[in-house]
């Protein structure tokens, strides 16, 4: 099958809106129905290991899909959440944005953490504790430097990898790439209602409802609340992003605590616009990237 030559027209005007059309298909099955367009054509790599093991949790196999650049190592090494509302998404949907980090001389190790609503709040948390802890370890053993770590994530991926940095479980990471990500949860929720079933305690399919109202301005759940510590931090959002008053929210606060920080808004693009690839702000966005860690000694 050949990718279209442009983004098809209901996976943009989903990520332009985040709600899912009267009558229209469920999120996950537009997503599927699109896998060509987004992951089609994903430069090459090295080598890609998939479901590398980490450990079992909650009957859960918690494993990373590591890409593998081409060139000599040690390259340094990024721990990459995908995105997909907490609820769907997994290392497989994300493929091609991997690729392109690698493709850019980074190791990336793609999280496949546990999702809601069978694995609510906060499984996946702990999950991506444990694959920082994994890749201080192991990276070396793909050829990974793990003295030259970064998080990354998209979306509620951005999210995960913030609330580690808010936690301290990422307290040697040495850069952040964070794509139109979520800071607040709460606050977020009324845009992201149709992918989390609801906007209240009830419906809203992370959080425990019974812990809904505790757990507001919890770092886990909105980690711009204690950015301080945080390592230089790269904030990317599409101009047209619904989310993008998150990104701003975060930069905002990273800029009072005297983080080093950069604010990339891709001109005329929507959420999640590192997987339309047709897009120019597509490539624009990986090279915004890697020009940021090159400028803090990381490429």
């Amino acid at each position: 099958m050949t990718a279209p030559a442009s983004v098809p027209p209901a996976l943009l005007e989903f990520q332009t809106t985040l709600r899912v059309p009267r009558g229209g298909e469920p999120p996950v099955a537009l997503f599927r129905s699109f896998d060509e367009y987004t992951n089609g054509g994903a430069p090459e790599v090295a080598e890609v290991r998939t479901g590398v093991p980490i450990r079992e949790s909650g009957g859960w196999r918690l494993g990373v899909d590591v890409h593998v650049p081409f060139g000599e190592p040690p390259f340094p090494t990024v721990v990459y959440l995908h995105g997909g509302g907490w609820v769907m998404g997994s290392p497989w949907t994300h493929r091609r944005l991997s690729a392109e980090l690698a493709s850019r001389g980074l190791l990336v190790a793609s999280v496949d953490y546990r999702r809601a609503p069978k694995h609510r709040f906060p499984g996946a948390v702990e999950d991506v504790a444990a694959a920082l802890d994994w890749a201080r370890a192991h990276a070396a053993e793909h050829g990974g430097d793990p003295d030259r770590l970064i998080i990354g994530g998209d979306s509620a991926g951005a999210n995960l990898a913030a609330a580690a940095l808010a936690t301290g479980a990422g307290a040697d990471v040495r850069a952040a790439l964070l794509f139109y990500g979520i800071y607040d949860y709460h606050r977020a929720l009324p845009i992201l209602s149709d992918l989390l079933g609801g906007a209240d305690a009830a419906s809203q399919l992370y959080l425990p409802p019974e812990e809904f109202d505790a757990l507001r301005g919890d770092p886990r759940c909105a980690p711009e609340r204690q950015v301080i510590g945080f390592p230089p931090t790269l904030l990317s959002v599409g101009e047209l992003d619904p989310l993008r008053g998150e990104s701003e929210s975060m930069a905002a606060r990273l800029a009072v605590a005297g983080v080093p920080h950069q604010l990339h808004v891709a001109a005329g693009v929507p959420h999640a616009y590192l997987q339309l690839p047709t897009l120019p702000a597509h490539d624009e966005g990986f090279s915004v990237a890697t020009s940021f860690l090159g400028r803090h000694g990381l490429l």
